[in-house]
């Protein structure tokens, strides 16, 4: 899987390698297997119109995942886009903002593999399914 990033935040300092080993591990925990995955990294005002124009939602959020089936023909098959809120990071967990931002990331991947969280018992499952691969993912800080 190849993992790119955009980083579109002035918030926080990002560590890209190890942005990209959490995402490879979390593709390999998850199965979650796009041949692309793109971590956007924004901020409230970036996320807004995103949220608003993909999802429906007014106002920032944490985290949104896009999937886009391969297009035949195309040397890149199936990918994502992981919109991923470093600023709701850092103001939900001041005392671990990588933590948070890896946690975003992880509930990103649990939706790839077709996951919902629409009721409270499917939410549990999945938050007790993205802190288990977190255990065994998040090795190091994402944010310098």
């Amino acid at each position: 899987m190849r993992v790119a990033i955009d980083n579109r935040q002035r918030v926080a300092k990002i560590d890209r390698r190890a942005l990209r080993a959490l995402a490879a591990r979390l593709s390999e925990l998850s199965g979650a297997a796009p041949d692309e995955v793109t971590l956007i990294l924004t901020d409230d005002a970036g996320i807004a119109p995103i949220n608003k124009a993909a999802v429906g939602h007014e106002g920032p959020t944490d985290v949104i995942t896009l999937q886009y089936e391969a297009i035949p023909g195309d040397e890149v098959g199936a990918s994502a886009e992981i919109i991923v809120n470093v600023e709701r990071a850092i103001g939900q967990r001041p005392e671990d903002p990588s933590r948070e931002l890896a946690y975003y990331i992880a509930h990103a991947f649990d939706h790839l593999t077709g996951r919902d969280d629409a009721t409270p018992a499917t939410r549990e499952a999945m938050h007790r399914r993205e802190r288990r691969w977190l255990s065994l993912a998040l090795t190091e800080p994402l944010l310098t």
